[in-house]
């Protein structure tokens, strides 16, 4: 018998023409999301990169507005501290970048100013030599208190505690006022100033300030001025005559030596240790950072220019300041110009976003009086 089969209409599947409409719609909304996504994913990579960037300008400049506010801060009249000079003094060392030609203060300082400039001092990054700075005020966890006594032979001093004196204080308890290795610690007595670096700490309040120290702020030849020795010779000697504080020496300038395709931003305090290398001694506190220029605004009391770069011929008297040289001592602002790039590539331009910040920051320390005296 044969059989017949009846073939539904239901069962007979897509044409070809139908498959290929179903293909073309599903290859165009599969097109439109990629599309949508890749947008997407590509603004997200834009955003974080500028962010990125911007936020490391930010933290940077940050930093350097909140040292400079703090320049000159509880240091004497004329905002200057004394250094060993005269004949056969050592050069006084200045932290530096590595590879940097600016690695002291010149020959015949007498005197470290609150501002130290450093124009050219930094690495050249894109065939633009950068600057640096450096600048001192007082620790306020250790500011004015009494020497009890010194002991000239031994290059010692010993603070004062409470009991000793109104202003003494424990240096040994552990807290932000302890004194430590490395330490600056500037002496005051009158007029007379004397910065040393400490090279070891008694637990009987007492540091050593021994010679060799790596900034050559220790010297005690006897034909030279400014030293501690001659600040604690001159009258009167009792106890509690002379004052010590902490200085805090931030040096700000951008290395190029530990990643040279991504320039840092350092901040530098006081010499570091000794045992590191030279370019481990600072904190990074940005990245990417290409550029760094700094200019001053000064007070003379007659044209009181304004954007000094404070280059070589602005020391003489034919510079900005003519008739006279300019003088760090005469600086009131620091303009700040800061430039920077992401740290990553984006991905469509294969190019760095870049941007820049800049800033003035009045010296407020330097202007006004903020102690009694």
């Amino acid at each position: 018998m044969g059989i017949t089969q009846t073939r539904r209409a239901g069962n007979a599947g897509f044409t070809l023409v139908e498959l290929l409409v179903a293909m073309v719609i599903v290859s165009v909304i599969m097109g439109a999301t990629l599309t949508a996504l890749t947008n997407a994913y590509r603004a997200t990579e834009s955003a974080k990169s500028r962010i990125a960037l911007n936020n490391n300008l930010r933290i940077g400049v940050d930093l350097i507005v909140r040292d400079l506010i703090q320049v000159g801060q509880g240091m004497p009249t004329g905002r200057t501290v004394q250094v060993p000079n005269g004949a056969g003094a050592l050069l006084i060392q200045r932290p530096h970048p590595q590879g940097s030609a600016c690695t002291d203060w010149p020959a015949g300082t007498t005197t470290l100013s609150a501002v130290t400039v450093g124009p050219g001092c930094g690495p050249v990054i894109d065939g633009v030599a950068t600057d640096m700075l450096t600048t001192l005020s007082v620790d306020s966890a250790l500011d004015a208190v009494p020497v009890f006594s010194f002991n000239v032979a031994g290059h010692t001093a010993t603070v004062a505690l409470p009991a000793q004196a109104p202003d003494g204080l424990d240096i040994s308890t552990g807290g932000p006022d302890d004194v430590r290795v490395g330490d600056l610690m500037m002496f005051t007595k009158g007029s007379t100033s004397a910065l040393v670096y400490v090279t070891s700490v008694s637990g009987a309040q007492t540091f050593t300030f021994g010679g060799g120290d790596p900034m050559n702020l220790n010297q005690f030849v006897a034909s030279l001025n400014g030293t501690v020795d001659d600040l604690a010779t001159t009258a009167p000697t009792t106890a509690n005559s002379a004052n010590v504080s902490r200085i805090r020496m931030i040096t700000y300038y951008l290395d190029t030596s530990i990643d040279p395709a991504t320039p840092r931003l350092i901040r530098h305090m006081n010499w570091g240790d000794p045992a590191v290398a030279l370019n481990m001694r600072g904190r990074t506190v940005a990245f990417a950072i290409e550029n760094l220029q700094l200019t001053y605004d000064m007070m003379d009391g007659v044209t009181n220019p304004s954007n000094v770069r404070m280059v070589a011929a602005d020391l003489t008297a034919a510079g900005a300041c003519a008739p006279q040289p300019c003088s760090p001592n005469q600086i009131r602002k620091v303009n700040v110009f800061v430039a920077g790039r992401s740290t990553e590539r984006f991905s469509v331009t294969r190019q760095f976003f870049r941007n820049t910040l800049s800033t003035q920051v009045s010296l407020r320390s330097l202007a006004l009086v903020d102690r009694y005296r």
